[in-house]
């Protein structure tokens, strides 16, 4: 090969390595002495055939399940931390096991049994000449090549019986080893310290083989280790120095010609290889200096750093190398342990900002895509990127289009490519971008009457056949724009009854009618019949609310005709395609894939692929199988974006995250084999006692005593990756069969019984279960329930009835006998009792015995007649020589009497005291013949003793601060720390010395508590005393009574218990529990314990509170840029401009992460929000200096309300993260409520605030003015100013425009325009009509100007008004705001001469305190009562005490609302001074107003 075709091989591969996303995350395992490894030095491995990674070391042989790691100690502990030279699997899947000190032992993995054929060596030259360094099967089933130090030898397996073959030429017994052997056919190659031989088998010949040409050969080279053959003429030869390989396909005959070399070749020269992989186009070799890969065609070489990139390893000797039929690599090496490499595929391809060229991506997150050419349109948060699949060459536009200085991003969540335009949906109307010329152009329609549509708002698109896209306005409803004629077709008949509010958006035709679009409505699929403008519903929830905020994400019909529905933060649920019913229901994340699933993208397999917040999901429909990728399978971000998905024209999927765009071949992520196969059970244990199970041998019955308990079996399904994705189900008996991810069950207690508990996993690749493996268990019965003890129970009753029967027979006879015998038992009983009045014992000189009742009734033994001896032996051996001396005396002197006190040993080993008193009965030549004595029991009266003693310590020395009052509450004893700890004198007898630090009265209420207390009753207080130290302790007082036998008080115990210590752990574990470590804010749990706190109060008051659920755009690559303590410093600050500005009852608390929310309470209308959002949006939104480092992140807030949303705390923080969702699809530091209605209004309130603000500049505001009439002779008295909007030749109606101006802060500006016009016009009336005013509205906000009232009589002034002619109408609401602020204006304008009337009187407080400290001099009389006069006594009544009160002050009245001659011969009957309403004339602009100076009122009464 040329030297420009090996460069452009390097080059591929570092391009390959550099732009490909490399399986990188691909988790390496390690297993060292931390994991359980013996020794860190493995010197090989293998997998037996029952799955088992077996793992030679110097300390010791292991075995591995694929989650832990076992010793194998062999027979006898034989193997115990021994060095493990060898370990071989024959061809019948026995293990041998070559020792350097123990000799070799095989065990067979079906029977558990160990075999072992050489022993332990005698001497040093034995240990030389039966080492075995390596095992090759014989090619039969009887033999064994064994390759020792200095021969061979062949191991006949039944007989044990080891042969030497041949021995190896100018072999040293000191040094020299065979280290590896290959047969091939009738020839054995044999590798060795000393060289390669052959041995041809048939012929019984040797002859060395030459791997290297050279005259120059030395040690490091001629020392080979590892043969492999290549192909059938060519073996692979790896040395501690050099790569060979020879052509051996003349080796019979080069046997026959020693003289004659063999043919080689060196490969590498350099690295000591111990290990040779064959692969299909390379060999993967393991050596001394790590891993790598021989490309011997280009002789390239490449290293694999997988290991080293996780590691630091100390050695970089890779000394075996074991490969399994997946590609992934168990890798072993001298001080490390061994290491695990899952195999890198490669599937996954990520354009990220990090590896795209060019000019990057326009923004992070990518929301839409399309593909022209070989190019991608990706549209993100920010405008549009061209992206180049295969060069990574991109181009950015529209980046920062909008001329907006709140918010000047272009987000495109939607895009539809058409010829060589891409259209797509934004907040200013659809645009049209033309990809050829990259510029945006305008967009016209034929129906001009719709075309105003497309410059709005519009969202969910879906573009049709190519040609008709079918979009929503929110004010105007569904239409259709074709886009080849661009007529525009507004949907009529049902999807025209359709709230507007709850339209989602329109989705791509189900197969069986590909002409009818699909619409998603809140809670609802409808498909759309344009023909007969018909919709047929497809589903509906039962689960949602109607106002329920939640997106149908994704569809997909699969082979089996089964609609698959995605739903955010539910899942998945499956209708027949047909019939629509419902198949498979939501259900829980049963299959551990989340809830949060979007797109839904069918491939030609059969399969589907979900995209979700978890990473993207490959779904088998016909196994109901879900598999999960991740991050740790080569995925950039496990977050992506519902919308951005799509199939391209060779078959890949590509999808949009939050950091860029995954693009794969989804039949390369068809698995093509299971990864696991068999499970096996590895363990078993009881919680109640150690179990002696055989450790080696499969594990299938266990038998249990009936006691039993907790009994745990361990399970593996032998695989070293993805454990954590495999799922176990397991079945007792007939019970229900479980699932679980647990490698582990326990089973608390077994009825005595038989029981088989099967075990099976389900592959986490294809969904294909194992087979099962089973575990019988035998629980015994208990020994008095077994089957025998019942049937001897049965004979037991049979045998007793008949001795019963038997034995009446003879009862008669006995009563006799026992009767005397009572009587003489009663008699000494008699004397005893009467004696001592305790129990009784006797003794009798012709008997061996002394009667003993207590040994029966008292200490537990079952005989009452003892040896004096036996009793001896029963007394403390303390007191046994007294009673022996006490006990002679009595009986060999005339004493005449016995006494002693003394312990003896109850049954159950304890001691009782005795006092024993003893009396001769009857004498015998002056000797003692028969003893009568009692007993008493003294054990309650020493114990009592030694109670005292050690309650007197205790009250001494214990910790507690403890007194003792009498019944006058003198102190009679104080304890020796309270003596100290508060410098008391134990002489004091009065309690008053004694003040613990608190003041008299609290002193005198515990007295007083005290004595009401009664004998036996307790008492218990939480206080704060004070030592002499002056240092202050929480304590607890506890207060005891002790009373006599009569129930009188004697003494009061008084307990002081100090709890600083306690009080200060529950201080730290409140904050610990309750509040997030990093911010100091509330955490999860005291956010929800004041959710639940504040419904409460809000249920109370009947008033609302919001929940603001918000959470960080862009914080992920913040963290992952920066790293994660300039993150922390972020989330610290974000979290101190939270709760900046904030009211002191609102809570700021962070769930975790970059998620945070805010409870506000006691909201009385929704718009209080929107200026908190902003704020919020606006503080969070500023940079941020990290470091070196000015990083922003912007706010999406959901808002939820109580109780509009949810009627509980976790719901309404749900209702919050679902809205919070919306708002992060509307990207830009923007907000949402739960409520869709809401959000329209919100909507529509910003659009209202920002046509305000053009308005004022436009000066579109003008003047409407209404007549006020004299009641009594229907004169013109003046004109109330009325503001009114004028915008596009429409009337934009007060009510509302003015609650917004409120907001905004304009209203002030509106009233000192409204005011200067209107002095304007009334100078021109005043000329025909002198006695003219006009009457002017303040709003609330009006006196938050600091100089309203000097500003307002200026602009009078100005306009050369006498001030007597104005009035300015104020309502009740604004005197309550700010009462002071107010009277300060109203007097500045009364000075001027200007007049004040009430506005809406009677709707407010309408308190007489107002009338009382304002300067009011006119109540107007709001329209609501004037109204229902005729109607409503009750408004009668109120307008008659209006009018009366403002008389009985001396103030006058003007009725509002006037329309009929009924209301206004009411008004006169009850003396209202004015009228004013619609009656007399509507409002009317400026240039009307001469009409109405003249005008005859009283005709237009009387008409």
């Amino acid at each position: 090969m040329s030297q420009f075709s090996r460069f452009a091989i390097v080059v591929i591969i570092s391009y390959l390595l550099l732009f490909l996303p490399s399986n990188g995350n691909a988790q390496v395992q390690r297993l060292s002495p931390d994991e359980g490894l013996s020794q860190s030095y493995v010197s090989n491995m293998l997998v037996d055939k029952k799955g088992y990674l077996w793992l030679a070391t110097e300390g010791g042989l292991n075995k591995y399940d694929g989650l832990q790691v076992t010793s194998v100690n062999g027979p006898n502990d034989l193997l115990k931390d021994v060095q493990i030279d060898l370990i071989y699997q024959d061809l019948k899947g026995v293990i041998w096991i070559a020792t350097y000190i123990q000799g070799l032992f095989s065990y067979d993995p079906d029977t558990g049994d160990f075999r072992q054929y050489l022993f332990q060596p005698a001497s040093v030259e034995q240990l030389e000449q039966q080492t075995v360094y390596q095992i090759l099967d014989a090619g039969d089933e009887q033999h064994l090549w064994l390759g020792r130090g200095t021969d061979l030898a062949i191991l006949d397996r039944q007989s044990g019986k080891i042969s030497k073959v041949l021995d190896i030429p100018d072999a040293d017994k000191k040094t020299s080893v065979i280290r590896k052997m290959l047969q091939i056919n009738d020839f054995l190659f044999i590798a060795t310290s000393d060289g390669l031989f052959v041995y041809d088998i048939k012929a019984n010949r040797l002859r060395l083989v030459e791997h290297i040409n050279s005259d120059s050969i030395n040690q490091a080279q001629n020392n080979t280790k590892e043969l492999v053959l290549l192909d059938e003429n060519t073996l692979l030869v790896g040395a501690v120095q050099g790569l060979y390989q020879i052509d051996i396909s003349q080796t019979k005959q080069l046997l026959e010609t020693p003289d004659v070399p063999f043919k080689s070749q060196e490969l590498i020269s350099d690295l000591n290889i111990w290990r040779i992989n064959k692969k299909a186009n390379f060999l993967r070799l393991a050596t001394d200096q790590g891993v790598f890969d021989y490309y011997k065609n280009e002789n390239h070489l490449v290293k694999n750093t997988v290991v080293t990139d996780t590691y630091t390893l100390s050695d970089h000797n890779i000394i075996d190398m074991l490969e399994d039929e997946h590609g992934s690599l168990w890798l072993a090496t001298k001080n490390d342990g061994a290491f695990y490499v899952p195999k890198n595929e490669n599937y996954f391809v990520n354009y990220f900002a990090e590896n795209i060229r060019g000019e990057g991506l326009s923004s992070h997150n990518v929301w839409t895509i399309a593909e022209q050419d070989e190019y991608l349109w990706l549209g993100t948060d920010n405008g549009l990127t061209k992206l180049n699949l295969s060069t990574y060459q991109s181009q950015v536009f529209l980046q920062d289009y909008f001329d907006d200085e709140f918010n000047n991003r272009l987000k495109i969540t939607e895009s539809h490519l058409f010829n060589d335009y891409l259209f797509f949906p934004s907040r200013k109307g659809l645009m049209k971008f033309n990809t050829r010329t990259y510029q945006v152009e305008p967009i016209t329609s034929i129906s001009k009457e719709y075309e105003p549509w497309l410059s709005n708002w519009l969202y969910g698109s879906y573009l049709h056949q190519n040609r008709y896209l079918y979009l929503i306005e929110p004010d105007n409803g569904p239409f259709i724009f074709d886009l080849v004629t661009t007529e525009i077709t507004p949907l009529k008949g049902d999807v025209a009854k359709l709230d507007l509010i709850n339209l989602q958006g329109f989705l791509a035709p189900l197969p069986d009618k590909p002409d009818q679009v699909l619409l998603s409505v809140v809670g609802n699929l409808y498909r759309v019949n344009q023909q007969f403008e018909q919709l047929e519903q497809i589903y509906q929830s039962d689960r949602f609310p109607s106002n329920f905020a939640i997106d149908l994400n994704g569809f997909a019909v699969d082979n089996d005709n089964v609609l698959w529905l995605s739903y955010i933060g539910m899942g998945l649920i499956g209708l027949d395609a047909e019939t629509f019913q419902i198949l498979y229901p939501f259900e829980a994340d049963k299959n551990n894939i989340g809830t949060k699933l979007y797109a839904l993208v069918p491939d030609k397999n059969g399969m589907i692929w979900i995209s979700s917040h978890h990473g993207i999901i490959r779904f088998d429909p016909s196994k109901k199988h879900f598999q999960k990728f991740t991050v740790e399978d080569g995925l950039n971000t496990n977050e992506f974006n519902d919308a951005a998905y799509l199939t391209l024209a060779d078959g890949r999927i590509a999808f949009g995250s939050v950091k860029g765009l995954t693009l794969f071949d989804p039949s390369m992520l068809i698995p093509k084999s299971a990864i696991i196969n068999q499970l096996n059970i590895t363990s078993i244990s009881l919680m109640s006692r150690d179990i002696d199970l055989p450790s080696m041998s499969s594990l299938t019955a266990i038998e249990l005593e009936h006691d039993d308990i907790g009994l745990e079996v361990s399970f593996s399904a032998m695989t070293f990756q993805q454990q954590e994705r495999i799922e176990f189900q397991y079945q007792l008996g007939e019970q229900q069969e479980v699932s679980t991810r647990n490698n582990k069950v326990i089973f608390p207690k077994f009825s005595p019984g038989n029981y088989e508990l099967k075990i099976r996993a389900k592959d986490p690749l294809t969904g294909v279960f194992t087979p099962e493996a089973k575990l019988f268990i035998s629980v015994k019965y208990p020994p008095f329930r077994s089957p025998v003890y019942l049937t001897f129970y049965a004979l037991l009753v049979l045998l007793t009835v008949f001795i019963w029967f038997h034995r009446r027979s003879k009862m008669q006879q006995k009563l006799v006998v026992a009767h005397k015998e009572s009587q003489e038992s009663e008699a000494r009983l008699k004397l005893a009792l009467e004696g001592s009045g305790s129990g009784v014992w006797d003794w009798n000189i012709e008997s061996t015995t002394i009667y003993q009742p207590r040994l029966v009734n008292e200490l537990g033994y079952s005989q009452d007649h003892v040896t004096l001896d036996e009793y001896l032996n029963k007394i403390h051996l303390e007191d046994r020589a007294k009673f022996r001396i006490e006990w002679l005396e009595f009986l060999s002197t005339n004493k005449g009497s016995f006494k002693c006190i003394y312990r003896v040993r109850h049954k159950s080993g304890y001691w009782r005291w005795y006092k024993d008193f003893g009396k001769v009965m009857v004498w015998d030549n002056q000797m003692p013949s028969k003893v009568a004595g009692t007993y008493t029991n003294m054990t309650n009266e020493f114990e009592s003793e030694e109670n005292a003693r050690l309650f007197g310590a205790a009250f001494e020395y214990t910790r507690d601060w403890v007194f003792i009052l009498d019944k006058q509450f003198r102190v009679r004893a104080t304890n020796q720390v309270l003596r100290e700890s508060f410098n008391f004198n134990a002489s004091h007898t009065s309690s008053r010395k004694l003040s613990l630090g608190l003041n008299k009265d609290t002193r005198l209420n515990y007295l007083r508590i005290i004595a009401k207390l009664k004998a036996g009753e307790h008492f218990q207080s939480d206080e704060v005393v004070v030592t002499a130290d002056g240092i202050a302790h929480p304590v607890i007082i506890k207060v005891s009574t002790v009373g006599d036998k009569d129930n009188n008080i004697n003494n009061y115990i008084v307990v002081i218990t100090d709890i600083s210590e306690q009080k200060d752990a529950e201080k730290e574990l409140r904050v610990l529990a309750n509040y997030d470590t990093l911010t100091k804010l509330p955490n999860r749990s005291l956010l929800l314990d004041r959710i639940s706190h504040a419904t409460e109060l809000s249920r109370r008051h009947k008033n609302r509170l919001a929940l603001l659920f918000i959470d960080l755009d862009h914080f992920k690559q913040v963290n992952d840029t920066l790293g994660h303590d300039l993150g922390d410093t972020l989330l610290i600050t974000v979290a101190q401009r939270l709760k900046y500005g904030l009211r002191k009852q609102d809570t700021v608390a962070r769930l975790g992460g970059d998620e945070f929310v805010i409870l506000i309470e006691d909201i009385d209308t929704i718009d209080e929000l929107i200026p908190v959002c902003r704020k919020i949006c606006e503080e969070v939104s500023l940079p941020v200096q990290l470091g070196n480092h000015r990083m922003t992140v912007e706010p999406s807030i959901g808002v939820a309300i109580f109780p509009d949303d949810a009627d509980n705390s976790l719901d309404l923080l749900k209702s919050a993260d679902i809205a919070m969702y919306h708002a992060k699809k509307r990207g830009g530091a923007t907000y949402q409520f739960f409520h869709q209605e809401m959000n329209h209004k919100i909507q529509r309130k910003v659009q209202l605030e920002n046509e305000l603000k053009e308005a004022v500049k436009l000066n579109q505001f003008v003047n409407y003015y209404q007549p006020i009439i004299s009641a009594t002779d229907f004169t013109l008295k003046g004109f109330e100013v009325l503001l009114r909007w004028r915008q596009d030749n429409k009337l934009i109606s007060p009510a509302e425009f003015i609650p917004v101006a409120e907001s905004m802060g304009l209203i002030t500006t509106l009233t000192f325009a409204a005011l200067t016009r209107a002095m304007q016009d009334l100078k021109a009336w005043l000329v025909s009509k002198p006695d003219c005013y006009v009457s002017v509205n303040l709003s609330a906000r009006d006196f938050e100007h600091e100089t309203i009232g000097e500003k307002l009589t200026d602009i009078i002034l100005q306009a050369d008004i006498s001030p007597t002619q104005v009035v300015f109408e104020i309502t009740e609401s604004a005197l309550m705001q700010d009462s002071q602020k107010a009277l300060e204006a109203m007097l500045i304008l009364k000075q001027k001469g200007c007049r004040i009337y009430m506005d809406d009187f009677g709707t407010g407080y309408s308190s007489l305190s107002y009338l009382k400290r304002f300067p009011i001099d006119v109540l107007k009389i709001d329209q609501s009562f004037v109204a229902d006069i005729g109607q409503d006594a009750s408004d009668e009544a109120i307008i008659h005490s209006t009018l009366a009160l403002a008389h009985s002050l001396g103030k006058s009245c003007v009725a509002e609302g006037v329309e009929t001659k009924a209301q206004v011969e009411f008004l006169q009957m009850l003396g209202c001074d004015y009228l004013q309403g619609y009656l007399f004339s509507k409002p009317v602009p400026s240039n009307e107003v001469s009409n109405l100076l003249d005008c005859n009122w009283l005709s237009y009464y009387q008409d």
